[in-house]
């Protein structure tokens, strides 16, 4: 097992032999991935937190060496990879087998014992990574720094109340050295002193107090200082022995009205660890989210665990019954037990009542009184300095001073999760306990898992809506509940009769915010549900704007949606802010949409809106601002789909072929997922209103000719290219008829005519130079025709057209298709033997497909390092690149392009002709064994060094 310590060095074992990972940077990511175990990051995120100062290329390439150096250092894991790594994002895996002394740390039940406590509190041998000055660390730091004192304090009332003496002056020790001057400790020291008899050392622990905290400027505490007082004059009371149990003890001078809930509290001990240590830095936090999300049980667990922290106890004020703002500041007088007097305001009898105590208030449910909460809150934290107040709303009371803090859904599995790997998710350990209650024998298999998840997922991790969905287990197979989902407000109905009457349906659920929202921002909210994924503030102010609901109101209205936690601000791969509904909430908001009668209409803005999207992306498609554009598509994919699909649905065929057109080469470039699109096109080229020989019609027909080339598909698309053809010509289009050309020559090229290839081609440049020869299309027809010249052997033409196309590409700063011509160049440069170029120009265009996120791009310019070592005899290490190579089209169900396909069939080959059957079979399975990421850490590192 992998032993790791981050508390007070760094250092990590596998058995009894040290890991040597030498680089700093390698050692933070790595110390950062393993104390976030089990969540993925974004390589973009990881690149830019390690590497600040630097470039988002040089970052990237940082990061890239760094997960190299983590791999080359951890030993070959028994079960499960350690790192678990894909194009997009990086995660340490929470299954594989190891050890985090910061994780043990953290852990702790409600009824932790003193010495279960000591066993946690050995592992910490100071601060979190000393010498590390990364800002991550430093929160980190801060945050283990904090939950060490917490434990320490908690041990140390433990062994009082256990009257071991010997036991505090050890650990009161151990805290000074290791804490961060804690005051308390030197109490208990004292305190431990006293009990044995040592007044001498009393004294001196006192003074060592004063000195410590006189070099910060400052003195100790009234209360130590008076401790010390009353130890001197042997007035302080400390018990040598105790006839009473020490929890009973506890139990009868615990002040608290507390729920105790009926079921167990699963999953979310990171969130309550964080809402007990901003509490402890806040007078006023308030948990935040929509209805069912699990605000009330967050608060009731984080509250228990803070029970000893509160002198005079911890009170809990439901307002869920409480109908007018004037009557909060009385609900709390009553829970507080206070007798009100007609001389004297209810807010000032609290005040007089509270002002000397140390409490919590816990006000649970303000979101239908946050005027009056907010006003009760401001007067009473104004006016009493020891108290605080934890708050539960689903909007913000808005006041100086709160912590607002979102509470999340529960962790959500994602799609392809294993049987072995569910439990550890939140919301599926949620759904089982919950489902077993009411079916004993009920368990996760490999025949139900996938329902599982699906019911998780499309219910967004939301605690009620799980629990709702796992009572139906009694009566209804998990599959029958994940196919009723789209039905959810009437599945969910089955709540518990002791629940609130807004709490046992998942309507009545999201009734409860409805209600209180004002007339303009329901109707945004319903507007808001043609959204299929996330949303941009234009997109909305576009779309959802009317006469009853201005474009300059949207801004303020969305404000509003995300204080009263029904929108969510969401992390953006651009620069535009994006936002989002829960799926559930949006499913409601969807209905109200309909029974508003308005869906044709904003389907139809919506549609408009995307197909304005798509053909400016269109235009950015090649150039300097391609990346860019390709991410919001990226992040647009859902209502693109949904888009098209209302189009064809409603027969609109012109702007489903404007749609289709626009991002033919957008889908071309998410190959796993380019075959969808087209059958989409061919859907949309089928309506009957679709068969007017039109320009957009013409355009269509020209975007499945790229596909059958690209080997998307198998259809020959040469009678759709020659209708374009037809269709360009007699509309006078040359500019579309060059298109057309240029996908025939594709065709041809695809089907070995070469020499009509080439003359598709020079017609197509013809046409092109006729409306702009610097179009990136004419670029295209030059690079292809560098294609037949090279299938014909005719290297040098070859090279020409190829220069040609990559000066003209980089001269508009366009990087889509010059990873292409790049891996051509690099082809031409390796069967020239120019084998150092090869390996610049393959680098190349691997980096460019990495950053377009174009998958068959990458998978290419690994099968051209594989090619390029064939030609430079390094056999095995280009067997097992080509084996990585095979699994990886075939797991993502991507084919290579025509000259990519053609290449790598003539080099395997040349190596079942050169290389033993037993040594290529050996080089062969250790590729098909790996990962994207680990196949190109070899192409990159190995190349030329095999």
């Amino acid at each position: 097992m992998l032993e790791i310590h981050l508390l007070g060095t760094f250092d990590i074992k596998d058995g009894k032999k040290a890991v040597s990972i030498t680089s700093r940077p390698a050692q933070s990511l790595l110390a950062y991935l393993v104390l976030n175990a089990g969540t993925s990051h974004r390589r973009e995120k990881l690149a830019g937190m390690l590497w600040p100062d630097s470039l988002e290329e040089t970052a990237r390439d940082n990061l890239r060496h760094a997960l190299w150096r983590i791999r080359k250092a951890l030993p070959l894991p028994s079960k499960v990879e350690y790192i678990v790594a894909d194009d997009l994002s990086i995660a340490f895996n929470a299954s594989a087998e190891y050890w985090l002394d910061a994780a043990e740390l953290e852990k702790q039940r409600e009824s932790v014992s003193a010495d279960e406590l000591i066993a946690v509190l050995s592992q910490y041998q100071g601060e979190l990574l000393p010498g590390f000055y990364d800002e991550w660390v430093f929160l980190e730091r801060e945050h283990l720094n904090s939950v060490f004192e917490n434990k320490m304090a908690r041990l140390m009332s433990l062994l009082q109340d256990e009257n071991r003496w010997q036991d505090i002056l050890d650990w009161g020790e151990r805290w000074i050295k290791l804490g961060q001057k804690p005051e308390p400790a030197y109490r208990c020291l004292m305190s431990a002193h006293a009990a044995k008899g040592d007044m001498s050392r009393v004294a001196a622990t006192y003074q060592r107090c004063v000195k410590s905290f006189k070099e910060f400027g400052i003195e100790p505490s009234e209360q130590t200082r008076a401790l010390y007082e009353r130890l001197k004059l042997g007035t302080e009371t400390l018990e040598t022995g105790s006839s009473v149990p020490v929890r009973e003890r506890r139990k009868e001078s615990r002040k608290t009205n507390l729920p105790v809930p009926l079921t167990s509290f699963i999953g979310r001990e990171k969130e309550v660890d964080e809402i007990i240590h901003l509490l402890n830095r806040n007078r006023l936090m308030t948990l935040l989210g929509s209805g069912g999300v699990g605000k009330t049980r967050l608060a009731i667990q984080s509250s228990n665990k803070l029970m000893n922290k509160f002198r005079d106890g911890i009170w809990w004020i439901d307002l869920v019954g409480v109908k007018d703002d004037s009557l909060v500041v009385k609900e709390v007088a009553r829970v507080l037990e206070l007798i009100e007097s007609p001389d004297q305001p209810v807010i000032d009898l609290l005040v007089s009542h509270i002002a000397s105590r140390q409490m919590l208030l816990v006000l649970d449910n303000c979101e239908h009184l946050v005027s009056a909460c907010a006003q009760l809150a401001d007067q009473l934290l104004s006016a009493c300095e020891n108290l605080k107040i934890l708050a539960t709303s689903r909007e913000a009371l808005d006041i100086f001073g709160e912590m607002a803090w979102h509470v999340p859904s529960l962790t959500l599995p994602i799609a392809d999760t294993t049987v072995q790997g569910l439990d550890k998710y939140e919301s599926v350990r949620l759904f089982l306990e919950r489902a077993k209650v009411m079916q004993p024998q009920f368990s996760l298999s490999e025949q139900n898992a996938k329902a599982v998840i699906q019911i998780c997922r499309r219910l967004s991790g939301m605690p009620l809506a799980i629990e709702l969905a796992a009572a139906r287990v009694k009566m209804m197979s998990v599959d029958e509940i994940a196919s009723r989902l789209d039905d959810r407000f009437n599945l969910l109905t089955s709540g518990s009769r002791a629940a609130l009457p807004r709490h046992q349906t998942l309507r009545a659920t999201i009734d409860w915010s409805y209600d209180l929202l004002a007339s303009p921002e329901r109707i945004l909210l319903r507007r808001m549900a043609v959204f299929s994924g996330g949303f941009t503030l234009e997109g909305v102010e576009i779309v959802c704007s009317s006469q009853d609901l201005k474009r300059r109101e949207i801004l303020d209205l969305i404000g509003r949606m995300v204080d009263k936690s029904l929108v969510i601000v969401e992390q953006s791969l651009t620069s535009a802010t994006r936002y989002r509904m829960l799926e559930t909430i949006r499913e409601y908001a969807r209905q109200k949409l309909e029974e508003a009668g308005e869906m044709v209409d904003l389907h139809n803005r919506h549609l408009e809106y995307f197909v304005r999207l798509a053909e400016e992306a269109e235009r950015n498609t090649f150039g300097a601002y391609s990346v860019k554009y390709h991410r919001r598509l990226d992040e647009e994919l859902d209502d693109i789909r949904t888009a098209m699909e209302w189009s064809i649905q409603t027969h609109q065929a012109t702007m489903a072929f404007r749609l289709g057109a626009a991002l033919f080469y957008f889908w071309y470039n998410r190959s796993s997922i380019g075959g969808d699109w087209l059958r989409q096109l061919n859907r949309a080229l089928q309506l009957p209103e679709g068969t007017e020989r039109t320009a957009e019609r013409a355009q269509a027909l020209n975007a499945k000719g790229y596909f059958y080339w690209a080997d998307v598909t198998s259809d020959n698309p040469r009678p759709s290219l020659e209708e374009a053809l037809s269709i360009s010509r007699e509309l006078g289009n040359n500019a579309i008829a060059a298109r057309a050309l240029c996908n025939l020559g594709l065709v041809e090229t695809v089907e070995g005519n070469h020499e009509k290839a080439r003359s598709y081609f020079e017609e197509s440049l013809e046409l092109f130079s006729k409306v702009d020869s610097s179009i990136v299309e004419y670029i295209w027809s030059l690079t292809f025709l560098g294609d037949i010249d090279f299938n014909q052997n005719d290297l040098n033409n070859a090279q020409i057209h190829y220069e040609q196309s990559a000066s003209a590409l980089r001269e508009i700063r366009d990087r889509n298709f010059l990873a292409y011509v790049v891996r051509r160049l690099g082809q031409l440069a390796w069967h020239c033997s120019e084998f150092d170029k090869a390996s610049l120009l393959c680098n190349e265009s691997l980096t460019i497909n990495q950053e377009l996120g174009d998958e068959r791009g990458v998978i290419a310019s690994l099968s051209a390092f594989a090619g390029k070592a064939t030609a430079e005899g390094n056999l095995a290490y280009a067997a097992q690149l080509f084996g990585a190579v095979e699994t990886l089209l075939r797991s993502k169900n991507i084919r290579l392009v025509y000259m990519d396909r053609l290449e790598r069939e003539r080099n395997t080959a040349i190596l079942g002709d050169q290389l033993s059957p037993d040594a290529m079979d050996k080089a062969w399975r250790k590729g098909i064994s790996m990962t994207m990421e680990q196949a190109v850490d070899f192409a990159i590192h190995k190349s030329g060094n095999s």
